[in-house]
C-alpha cells in the first residue's frame, strides 16, 4: 500500500512539474508581432523582401513569431491615406513605410488622432529637410527610419558621370519638380556645373505626356548625356525613359543599382533590398522594446557604384579606366 501511494506520490510530482515547465514556456514565449508595410508601388516590393529576409534573421519568423499586412496603391498616391487609415485600424505593432510618400501619409494619419504606433521608413531623403523628423539623432514623435542619402548623393552622381565621361559637356538633368528634393539639389548641382565647366539643362517630368516633349528639348539643345533626379514618377518611369534616351544614343546616370538593369550605363546610391535589411534593424529594435525616439534615423551602410558596360558597348563609348576601377558593380559586355 505504501509503495503503491509512494508511485502515485511521484508520478503527480512528474505532472506537476512538466505542468509547470509548459507554463514557464508559455508564459516567455511573446505574443505573434504584427507589421502593417505601407507601398506606393509594386518597384518598392524589393524593400519588403530585405525586410522580411533580414527579420528572418534576427529570429522573426514570417507566420510563427511575425504576421505582415502589405497594402500596394499600385502607383496610385491618392490611395495613400486611405490605405495608411486602414492599417492603423488593425492596430499593429510597427507601420513601416517604404518610401517618403508612404511616410508623410502615416505622419499625417498618426498625428491626426494622436496614436503612438512607431513608424519606420525604409528609405527617404534628408527626413530633416523635408519635415519628416526635426532631429535625426533624437527622432520626436513617433517616426524613425533610414534617410537614403539621395540628397546628398546628387551632386556626387554628376561629378562621376562628369569623371567617367570626361569629354562630354552638355548634361540634362531631369527631375520630377513634385518632389521635395528637386529645388534643394539645384544649388549643388551648380556648383558641380561650374567646377567642371559643363553645360546643363535642366528639365521636369512629372507625367507621360512630358517625356516626349522633354526629349525635343533634350534633341534641340544638343545634350550629350542624362542624369536622373530622384522622384516617384521617375522610378516608375523608368524603362520608358532610358529608352527613350537609347533610342537618342544618349548615357543616362540613374539613382539605385538596380537602374542598370534598365539600360542605365551607370548609378551611384544603395539598393531598395539593402533599404530593406538595414530597416529591418530599426523595426527588430522596436519590436524589442526601444521607443521611436531612442533609435536615430540611419544613414546607408551600402553605397553601390554600378556600370553597365553592354550599354557602353551599344553607345559606343568608353568609361574612364580611372573610375571604372571604383564601380562595386559592373555588368560585362
Amino acid at each position: 500500500m505504501n509503495k503503491r501511494l509512494w508511485i502515485l506520490g511521484i508520478a503527480a510530482f512528474v505532472l506537476f512539474l512538466g505542468g509547470a515547465y509548459l507554463l514557464t514556456v508559455s508564459a516567455a514565449k511573446p505574443r505573434m508581432a504584427h507589421i502593417g508595410i505601407l507601398l506606393a508601388n509594386d518597384t518598392r516590393l524589393a524593400k519588403v523582401e530585405g525586410l522580411q529576409q533580414t527579420l528572418s534573421r534576427l529570429g522573426y519568423l514570417d507566420g510563427q513569431d511575425v504576421t505582415y499586412q502589405v497594402l500596394n496603391a499600385q502607383n496610385d498616391i491618392s490611395k495613400l491615406p486611405v490605405l495608411a487609415r486602414r492599417l492603423l485600424q488593425e492596430q499593429p505593432d510597427v507601420l513601416v513605410a517604404a518610401g517618403y510618400i508612404e511616410a508623410q501619409s502615416l505622419k499625417d494619419i498618426t498625428a491626426a488622432i494622436k496614436s503612438p504606433i512607431p513608424v519606420v521608413f525604409m528609405g527617404t531623403l534628408s527626413p530633416a529637410a523635408i519635415g519628416l523628423v526635426l532631429n535625426p539623432a533624437h527622432p520626436e514623435g513617433n517616426l524613425t527610419g533610414l534617410n537614403n542619402y539621395h540628397l546628398e548623393l546628387t551632386t556626387k552622381r554628376l561629378e562621376l558621370l562628369h569623371r567617367l565621361l570626361p569629354n562630354m559637356r552638355r548634361v540634362a538633368v531631369l527631375g520630377d519638380i513634385r518632389a521635395p528634393s528637386f529645388e534643394r539639389t539645384q544649388a549643388g548641382i551648380q556648383s558641380v556645373t561650374r567646377e567642371f565647366s559643363l553645360t546643363l539643362n535642366s528639365f521636369t517630368v512629372s507625367s507621360p505626356e512630358d517625356i516626349e516633349r522633354v526629349f525635343q528639348e533634350i534633341t534641340a539643345a544638343k545634350v550629350e548625356a542624362i542624369m536622373l533626379l530622384p522622384g516617384f514618377f521617375l522610378e516608375t518611369s523608368m524603362e520608358q525613359i532610358v529608352g527613350r534616351a537609347l533610342q537618342q544614343n544618349l548615357p543616362v546616370f540613374g539613382v539605385y543599382p538596380g537602374d542598370i538593369k534598365y539600360g542605365c550605363l551607370a548609378s551611384y546610391g544603395t539598393s531598395y533590398e539593402d533599404q530593406g535589411a538595414q530597416s529591418a534593424h530599426l523595426v527588430y529594435k522596436i519590436l524589442r522594446g526601444q521607443a521611436t525616439g531612442d533609435i536615430p534615423v540611419e544613414t546607408p551602410d551600402k553605397i553601390v557604384l554600378s556600370v553597365n558596360l553592354r550599354i557602353a558597348n551599344k553607345l559606343g563609348i568608353h568609361p574612364a579606366a580611372d573610375v571604372l576601377s571604383l564601380a562595386d558593380q559592373v555588368i560585362q559586355p
